[in-house]
């Protein structure tokens, strides 16, 4: 409950920073924040999404043992991570007009580049960081380093005047982040061991499972990035400054499952080391449960309250409202149907997960900009949550088939 409140609170201060920028300097300058910050944040699963899943996997063979990790083995998974987010940014930086034309829609921000690659270096650290001490059971400070460190600095500097503009917001962002990587670097080491005893994790298996897990990380964040990304480009930065405070109130819903998850998922992992199938099965289903119970009635009151909750915002949001209702639905039949996806992730296999997911992504990718172009947003956003909802179903039934874990009704039923 204390993993849910902090991911809630941290969609909270994300949602105050969004309102201060829409209603001081409008729905354009909303959009700019958004693509420059939903663009390092994208980047960033790109320099590590699979590994942070695999890391947890991997680690949490330590807690299974009653050990620690070997230091050694953390080092080097840093020095892999450190690696690839160098890589990137000089990509970035030598490729600076085909990145600020098409990644950030020729965002006017002076030092747009330089603020992406900081959001990109900080949200790769900090998620790389809360994997490690989410395996090692320090759910809660685990998250606060993912989810609140950030925005909380920066809506510091709001209420002290200093960050009055959007370079100067931007600029804040870029050293919350900063801040907060150093901290889950310090708190990860902490959390390892030098002895003879600590567990030394191998790294070529520990990539080799990020590989198909990377895949899936990518293509799942790349919906949120794509969707804005088709909305600034097909409409303008106006309509998706309007889009990107609906995305991020429906964003409440599903902070709650990972809330829920970043918990499960660690002992998950544990279970599968093992091989307590009916232990799966069990935590699964307690996920679901608590997951549905949680968003069903959240959800209803965004629904009944959406025109009036953007409205308050600034009169111009107000049109989004439809378009919150029809994302909230999308996100209370995906969380009913259950925390698949992950199951897959976590029990070896990967690839089968990769598989529908990128099915699902080549169905966004040549969906909505369609959808966009030719019935506009609304269209494009009843496509999204039902390319959502199918891949999470088609999860459930591979998830049933290949490990015999129902995870809807708890049980475990050998082949």
């Amino acid at each position: 409950m204390i993993s849910i409140a902090i991911r809630v609170a941290g969609v909270g201060l994300g949602f105050v920073v969004t309102f201060f920028i829409g209603r001081t300097m409008g729905p354009e300058a909303n959009g700019q924040y958004g693509i420059i910050t939903q663009t390092g944040m994208f980047l960033s699963i790109v320099c590590v999404g699979g590994i942070d899943l695999s890391v947890v996997r991997s680690f949490s063979a330590a807690t299974a043992h009653g050990v620690l990790p070997s230091r050694h083995s953390l080092t080097r998974l840093f020095g892999y991570g450190l690696a690839l987010i160098v890589v990137l940014c000089i990509a970035i930086l030598i490729l600076h007009d085909v990145v600020t034309e098409q990644l950030l829609d020729n965002s006017a921000v002076p030092g747009a580049l330089l603020f992406l690659c900081a959001i990109l270096f900080s949200r790769a650290a900090t998620r790389l960081t809360s994997s490690i001490l989410r395996s090692q059971k320090v759910y809660i400070f685990g998250q606060v380093v993912e989810v609140l460190i950030i925005p909380g600095i920066v809506i510091a500097g709001m209420i002290l005047g200093v960050t009055r503009t959007l370079y100067e917001i931007l600029a804040f962002t870029a050293v919350a982040g900063l801040i907060a990587a150093a901290i889950g670097v310090a708190a990860s080491y902490r959390k390892t061991s030098a002895a003879p005893g600590a567990l030394d994790i191998p790294m070529r298996p520990l990539l080799k499972r990020a590989g198909p897990l990377w895949g899936v990380a990518v293509s799942k964040n790349l919906s949120d990035w794509y969707s804005l990304a088709v909305v600034a480009a097909s409409l303008s930065l106006y309509d998706a400054g309007v889009f990107r405070v609906a995305m991020q109130v429906a964003t409440a819903l599903p902070i709650i499952t990972i809330g829920i998850f970043s918990v499960f998922s660690p002992q998950i992992g544990a279970a599968h080391a093992r091989e307590d199938y009916a232990a799966i099965a069990r935590l699964a289903r307690s996920a679901t449960l608590l997951s549905t119970v949680l968003v069903i009635p959240c959800g209803v009151l965004v629904l009944l309250l959406a025109p009036q909750a953007l409205a308050f915002i600034g009169p111009e949001f107000r049109e989004g409202s439809t378009v919150l209702q029809v994302l909230i639905i999308g996100q209370i039949c995906y969380v009913c149907t259950g925390p698949s996806g992950l199951v897959l992730a976590m029990t070896g296999n990967e690839r089968i997960n990769l598989m529908l997911t990128t099915v699902s992504l080549v169905a966004l990718l040549v969906g909505l900009p369609l959808a966009a172009q030719y019935s506009g947003l609304l269209a494009m956003v009843i496509a999204m949550s039902v390319i959502l909802v199918l891949r999470n179903i088609a999860s459930l039934v591979a998830v049933r088939r290949l490990t015999g874990v129902s995870i809807l009704a708890g049980r475990y039923h050998p082949a």
